[in-house]
C-alpha cells in the first residue's frame, strides 16, 4: 500500500481489498456498550480487573471501572454479597480478592451472552454493508474512499471481495484514547472520479463531516453515501 498526506493526517492508499486479522476481537471491544448493559459491563470489567490484579485496592478499582470511589466501594460490596468474590485480609490496609466458583460461572455466563450479542450485531452490520455495496454496484461504482470509525470500515473491507469494487483509501477517525478527536477531519479529500464514492461509516461526528463535504461541493448520493 502507499500513503499520501490528507491535511495533517496520512491516508492509506489500498491497491487491493484486504482481510483484517484480529478484526473480531477489536469489533467486540468497540461495541461493548451496545452488546452489554452498564451493570453487566461493570461486573465483567470488575472480574477481569481482579483476576489480573488480586491485590487491587478500591481506588485503583474505581479508576479501572471509570466510576467514583464511593460507587466502587458499594459495587464491590454488592458483588461480595452475591458470593461471586471472596476477600482475604493480608495487612491492616491491604486485601486480596478472588473469584469464587459462583463468580467464575457468572463471568462465563456474561462472556458467553456478550459474545452471542456481539456476533448478532456484527452480522446485522455486515448485512447492511452488503446491501449498501450491492446498491453501489447497480450505479456502476467501481471504487470507494472509506471515511469513519476503524471497526466499521473493517466490516466494509470484509464485504468488498463479494462486490466488484475496490477500496481506494481510508480516512480513519481516531479512538477516544488516541486523542485528536477535534482535528481528525482532513483539510482536503481525495479527488473523485465519476465511478467513485465516499462511503461514510460514522456513528458520531457525522454532521461535522457532512458539513465539510457539502462546503467543498460534494453531494449526497452523487459523491457520498452513509452506512447508517
Amino acid at each position: 500500500e502507499s500513503v499520501y498526506e490528507c491535511g495533517q493526517y496520512a491516508v492509506t492508499q489500498m491497491a487491493e481489498p484486504s482481510r483484517f486479522s484480529g478484526f473480531f476481537k477489536k469489533f467486540k471491544t468497540s461495541i461493548r456498550l451496545v452488546a452489554m448493559t452498564p451493570e453487566e459491563q461493570r461486573t465483567l470489567d470488575l472480574f477481569e480487573a481482579i483476576e489480573s490484579r488480586p491485590d487491587i485496592n478500591q481506588r485503583q478499582l474505581a479508576e479501572e471501572l471509570g466510576i467514583s470511589l464511593g460507587l466502587a466501594n458499594a459495587f464491590l460490596k454488592t458483588v461480595l454479597s452475591k458470593g461471586w468474590l471472596r476477600a482475604r485480609k493480608v495487612t491492616t490496609r491491604r486485601w486480596l480478592y478472588f473469584l469464587t466458583p459462583q463468580g467464575t460461572l457468572e463471568k462465563s455466563r456474561l462472556t458467553l451472552n456478550y459474545l452471542q450479542r456481539t456476533l448478532k450485531s456484527f452480522r446485522e452490520l455486515r448485512n447492511q454493508a452488503d446491501q449498501l455495496l450491492a446498491d453501489l454496484n447497480t450505479r456502476d461504482v467501481q471504487g470507494i474512499h472509506l471515511i469513519g470509525e476503524e471497526d466499521f470500515i473493517d466490516i466494509i473491507g470484509l464485504c468488498l471481495e463479494h462486490h466488484q469494487m475496490r477500496c481506494l483509501s481510508k480516512i480513519i477517525k481516531p479512538r477516544e484514547e488516541e486523542g485528536r478527536l477535534n482535528h481528525w477531519i482532513p483539510d482536503q479529500f481525495p479527488k473523485l472520479k465519476t465511478s467513485e464514492r465516499f462511503l461514510i461509516t460514522l456513528f458520531s461526528d457525522q454532521e461535522k463531516l457532512l458539513k465539510k463535504l457539502t462546503a467543498e461541493g460534494y453531494q449526497n448520493q452523487k459523491h457520498w453515501v452513509c452506512m447508517t
